[in-house]
C-alpha cells in the first residue's frame, strides 16, 4: 500500500454531520487555565482524601493553648453547576462540616491510607473513612512529624446533601526513622500508597525549613522505619528500589535554566514550601518564591516527570499576578471526577461523572487544584508541557531561578533545550494575567493568550540564542522535513494610528536565514520559511483585530511541501505555496517582537519595524502538527468541529513524524512506536471508518462527543528496513485513560510507562478490558497516565511458542520479531493481525487475533 491518503475525512465528516440529530453533539468545554474560580472552602493547611470527597483543614490556631481547630467538610461534585459558557460554580459543593479541637501544636496535615483502593467502607448508609492524619508540631520550634488515626463519617454520601456526621481523632504518635530519629519539618504531603512523605524541612533534619525534603517507608503509613530524610533533588540517586518506583526519582531535577539541582545535602537544593505530591509520585506542586512578608508564598510551581524533571513556574490563573496574594496550600483529587472516567472505576462504583465533572478543560491531562488559604479552584494543563517535537516553547512568564527568586529579565524555554529568552530594548513580562475581561466569563470562548505575556512597546524584543555545538538539534543545526509555529498575539489598538505613508510593516519574529513573521500595514501576517535555502513567503493572512487576542499557527510538511495556516484553530483555506524539502532555523538569535535592528520608529516608513502589543505562548515544533493538535492549544477558540474535518498532510503518516524515536524495526516494542502506530491509526482509521456505512455512526459519536476521540491501537504486521505495516484495531472499541496505580492492582508488574509494552501491562490491559465487557486490551499511549484501548477479537486461543516462530520460541514475546510473528500467525488463521494477551504457561502464549479497521504501510522516516 502506498504511503498516501486516498480519502478525505473532511468531506466525509462534513456530509455526515449534516444529518446528525440535535443533542448528539456534546456541550463544549472551555479552557480554564486562565480562570481562577472562588470557592467556599477556606482554611490554612489542608488535605483531601484519595477519592477527593473529604477535605480537612486547619481553621483556627491558638498558640497560647497550643490548640488547633480542624474542620472536616464533604466535597460534593454532584452539586457543581455550570453556566452557559461552561464555567463551574462551587457555591454548594462543600458541606458545612464538623470541627474538632486538637491540642498538640498542629500545623498542616496529610491523609495517609493503608488501602487507597478502598478509602472508605459503607455501613448503614454511612461512608466511614478511617485513615491516618500526618502532621507536625508547629509551636516551640520543634517541627516534629506525628501521626494519629481519625474516624470521619459521611451521611447521605455521594449526594448533594452529603455531610460530615461525626469526626473524631485518636492517639498521637511520633514518626521515627530507621535510626530512631525524629523527622523534623512542616507541611507534609503523601503519595496515595502511603509510602512517600514529602515536606518542607532542611537537609540537617534539625527543624530548619525552606527546602523540599522526603522520606520513604516500605510499610504504608508506618510509625517507625522511615528512611533518613533527604533533599528532594536526591531522589534520583537514592539506592532504595522503593524510591526509584516513583517517576519523580527517575532523572535529576533541573532549574528552569537547565542548571542541575544538587545531588548532595550541601548542594543547590530545591527551595520551596507548601508542597502537594500527586497520587503516584509523578509531580510535585510547591511554592517557589518569597512573598512580600518574607515567607516563600509566591510562584506556584510544578516539577516532575510531566515537566521533564524541570522546575516549571505555572503560567495561568493560579499565578494571576506576580505578587497578588500569599499562595499556601493546594491539593487535587487527581482523575476521580473526570467526565470520561468509566463509572465502574468511580467512588462509588457505578456512579457517572457525565453531568458533574472536573477538570473542565478538555485536554488529555489537567490537574484540578483546590486552594485553601486562597479559597480558589484552578486548572493546570500538563498536556501542553511535554511534546517530543518541541524545538522551542516560551510561555512568556517570569523565570524563577534555581535559588528561588524571580528573574524579570528572562523567560524560560520549556522545550528541554533551555533556549532561555532575554528581554532587550524595554520588552517586559506583564505583571498580571494578560487576558483582559470586562465580565468574569466573557473570555472563556474568545481567543486569548495564557497567563502572563511578553509586552513589546516598540523597539524591543525577546532575544533567544539558538545554540547547537553538536549540529544535531533538529530544526537548529540539523535539517527537518516538517515545522510548525504557533503563538498568540494582541496588537495594540493604536498600532497603525498615524502610519499613512510608506510601508510600515513590522517583525513579529525574525531568525536570519531561517524564518520571519511580519505584521503588515493592513493588520495581516506574512509568514516566511527558508526551504532548501530559498525563502518561501505565504502572503497576507486574513486581517487580525487590533486590541484583541488571536491565535496563529503555521505548519509545513516537507514531504509534500504543503503549508497550512490557521487562525484561532481554524484553517484559513488560503491558496499557499508548495515547497517540499528540508529546513532549519540555524544557530544564532531569534528575535520575537522585532527584528535584529530593534527599530523604534512609531511608524516604520521603510518597513522592518518593531511590533507593538503582546505576544504569548510561542511554540516551534519539528514536524507538521495536525489541525486537532493546534485547536487543542488555541486557548478560547471554538474550533473542534472544523479541526476534526481537516485532512492531515501526507507527511504526517510516517512513524518518526508521529514519535521521533520510532525510526526502525528495532524500536517496535518501545513507547515511541506504540504512540506512533496509535496516532497514525487514529487519523487513518477514522477516515476509513467514515467510508464504511456500517461504522459511520459510531465514528461520528467518537469524533463529536465527549467520549475519548478515535484512538485506535496499532499492531505491527510486517516490517522492512524502511516501512512498517500496521493493523489498526477495530473501529468498535473503547479507549480510556486509567492510572498505573489502577493497572498495578490488576497485575502487579504494570507499574509505570517503562514497562508499558511488556507482558505485565499487556495482561493488566487485557484483564481491565475483560472487566468492561471486551475480549482484548492494549496500552496504546502514555501521557501523564496510560491509555488503554479495548476491542473484540475473533479468535482467542493458546499457542505453543514454537508454532508462532523462531523468535517467539526464545520465550520473549515483547521483542519486535515475536510481535511480527504473532500477527503473521493470525493472518494464516484468516485474521488481519494479533497480539499476545497472557502467558498461561512457560511454553504457551494466549493469542488474540482480530480483523483490523484498516491495514496500512507507512515509512519509518518521512
Amino acid at each position: 500500500m502506498q504511503n498516501k491518503l486516498t480519502w478525505s475525512l473532511g468531506a466525509l465528516l462534513g456530509a455526515a454531520l449534516a444529518v446528525v440529530p440535535s443533542g448528539v453533539f456534546a456541550e463544549g468545554r472551555p479552557s480554564l487555565v486562565n480562570t481562577r474560580i472562588r470557592t467556599p472552602f477556606g482554611s490554612n493547611g489542608h488535605s483531601s482524601t484519595v477519592d477527593g470527597r473529604v477535605f480537612i483543614g486547619n481553621v483556627r490556631e491558638d498558640a497560647a493553648t497550643m490548640t488547633t481547630t480542624w474542620r472536616a467538610r464533604v466535597f460534593r461534585p454532584e452539586a457543581v453547576t455550570y453556566d452557559a459558557s461552561g464555567l463551574p460554580s462551587f457555591s454548594a459543593a462543600f458541606s458545612t462540616g464538623r470541627t474538632v479541637d486538637v491540642h498538640d501544636g498542629e500545623n498542616a496535615l496529610a491523609f495517609c491510607f493503608t488501602n487507597p483502593a478502598q478509602p472508605y467502607t459503607l455501613s448503614g448508609g454511612i461512608a466511614v473513612y478511617q485513615p491516618f492524619l500526618f502532621d507536625s508540631q508547629m509551636y516551640n520550634g520543634d517541627n516534629i512529624f506525628r501521626r494519629r488515626p481519625v474516624d470521619v463519617r459521611v451521611s447521605q454520601p455521594f449526594t448533594t446533601q452529603a455531610e460530615i456526621s461525626s469526626f473524631t481523632t485518636g492517639a498521637l504518635e511520633k514518626l521515627t526513622t530507621v535510626t530512631g530519629a525524629d523527622i523534623r519539618g512542616i507541611e507534609p504531603t503523601m503519595t496515595s500508597d502511603g509510602r512517600l512523605l514529602i515536606y518542607q524541612g532542611g537537609p540537617a533534619n534539625n527543624g530548619n525549613i525552606d527546602h523540599m525534603m522526603y522520606a520513604y517507608n516500605a510499610t504504608p503509613c508506618a510509625r517507625t522505619g522511615w528512611s533518613t530524610p533527604r533533599p528532594l533533588s536526591m531522589m534520583f540517586n537514592d539506592p532504595n528500589a522503593g524510591v526509584k518506583r516513583y517517576p519523580l526519582a527517575w532523572k535529576r531535577l533541573k532549574a528552569a535554566t537547565g542548571e542541575d539541582f544538587g545531588d548532595t545535602t550541601s548542594g543547590a537544593l530545591v527551595r520551596g514550601a507548601y508542597a502537594w505530591v500527586d497520587h503516584e509520585g509523578r509531580n510535585l506542586v510547591y511554592i517557589a518564591v518569597t512573598y512580600t512578608d518574607g515567607a516563600r508564598r509566591e510562584a506556584v510551581s510544578l516539577v516532575g516527570a510531566d515537566t521533564n524533571w524541570t522546575a516549571y513556574h505555572i503560567d495561568g490563573a493560579i499565578n494571576t499576578d506576580r505578587m497578588d496574594l500569599a499562595h499556601l496550600f493546594y491539593s487535587g483529587p487527581m482523575w476521580n471526577f473526570e467526565q470520561e472516567r468509566l463509572p465502574s472505576r468511580n467512588f462509588p462504583p457505578g456512579q457517572s461523572n457525565e453531568a458533574h465533572y472536573l477538570p473542565v478543560t478538555k485536554t488529555h491531562d489537567v490537574l484540578a487544584l483546590f486552594g485553601s488559604n486562597t479559597g480558589d479552584y484552578n486548572e493546570v494543563d500538563l498536556g501542553e508541557l511535554m511534546d517530543p517535537f518541541h524545538l522551542l516553547f516560551l510561555p512568556m512568564n517570569e523565570l524563577v531561578t534555581r535559588a528561588g527568586a524571580y528573574d524579570l529579565a528572562r523567560t524560560p524555554d520549556l522545550s528541554g533545550h533551555f533556549y532561555t529568552g532575554t528581554m532587550v530594548g524595554g520588552a517586559s513580562i506583564s505583571p498580571g494575567n494578560a487576558v483582559t475581561r470586562s465580565a468574569p466569563t466573557d473570555s472563556l470562548w474568545q481567543p486569548h493568550g495564557k497567563g502572563k505575556a511578553l509586552m513589546v512597546p516598540g523597539g524591543s524584543a525577546l532575544a533567544v540564542n539558538l545554540t547547537d555545538a553538536s549540529g544535531t538539534v533538529p530544526g537548529v543545526g540539523a535539517s527537518v522535513r516538517g515545522l510548525s509555529v504557533e503563538f498568540a498575539v494582541r496588537p495594540d489598538a493604536d498600532i497603525q494610528t498615524g502610519c499613512t505613508t510608506g510601508n510600515p510593516y513590522r517583525y513579529l519574529m525574525q531568525k536570519s536565514g531561517g524564518l520571519d513573521i511580519i505584521y503588515e500595514a493592513g493588520n495581516q501576517v506574512n509568514f516566511s520559511l527558508v526551504v532548501n535555502g530559498t525563502r518561501v513567503r505565504l502572503g497576507f493572512s486574513p486581517a487580525l483585530p487590533v486590541g484583541q487576542w488571536s491565535h496563529l499557527a503555521y505548519t509545513w510538511d516537507g514531504v509534500t511541501g504543503v503549508f497550512n495556516e490557521y487562525l484561532n484553530g481554524v484553517p484559513t483555506n488560503r491558496t499557499l505555496p508548495v515547497a517540499p524539502g528540508t529546513a532549519r532555523l540555524g544557530t544564532g538569535t531569534l528575535y520575537i517582537g522585532a527584528g535584529a535592528n530593534l527599530d523604534a520608529q512609531r511608524c516604520p516608513v521603510n518597513g522592518e519595524g518593531s511590533f507593538r502589543g503582546a505576544i504569548d505562548e510561542v511554540r516551534i515544533f519539528t514536524h507538521a502538527r495536525s489541525n486537532r493538535s493546534i485547536c487543542m492549544t488555541a486557548h478560547g477558540a471554538n474550533c473542534r468541529e472544523e479541526a476534526i474535518q481537516h485532512t492531515p498532510s501526507a507527511g504526517q503518516f510516517a512513524m518518526s513524524a508521529q514519535a521521533p524515536a520510532c525510526t526502525s524495526v528495532a524500536a517496535l516494542n518501545t513507547q515511541a512506536c506504540a504512540s506512533a502506530m496509535h496516532r497514525g491509526c487514529a487519523q487513518r482509521g477514522a477516515g476509513d471508518a467514515m467510508a464504511s456505512t456500517s461504522n459511520t455512526w459510531d465514528t461520528i459519536l467518537q469524533l463529536v462527543s465527549n467520549r475519548p476521540p478515535i484512538s485506535l491501537a496499532g499492531v505491527p504486521v510486517a516490517s522492512t528496513a524502511t516501512d512498517l505495516t500496521v493493523a489498526c484495531a477495530p473501529i468498535q472499541h473503547q479507549s480510556v485513560a486509567v492510572t498505573f496505580e489502577e493497572l498495578a492492582r490488576i497485575h502487579s508488574g504494570c507499574t509505570d510507562e517503562r514497562v508499558m509494552t511488556g507482558t505485565h501491562c499487556t495482561a493488566a490491559a487485557h484483564r481491565f478490558c475483560n472487566s468492561q465487557g471486551w475480549t482484548t486490551g492494549q496500552v496504546f499511549e502514555v501521557t501523564s497516565r496510560p491509555w488503554v484501548g479495548c476491542f473484540n477479537s475473533g479468535l482467542q486461543t493458546d499457542v505453543e511458542k514454537s508454532v508462532l516462530g523462531p523468535v517467539s520460541n526464545l520465550g520473549d514475546y515483547t521483542v519486535p520479531g515475536s510481535r511480527l510473528e504473532v500477527s503473521q500467525w493470525c493472518r494464516a488463521q484468516g485474521y488481519g493481525a494479533g497480539v499476545v494477551q497472557e502467558l498461561p504457561s512457560a511454553t504457551k502464549a494466549h493469542v488474540h487475533c482480530f480483523q483490523p479497521a484498516v491495514t496500512a504501510t507507512w515509512k519509518y522516516a518521512p
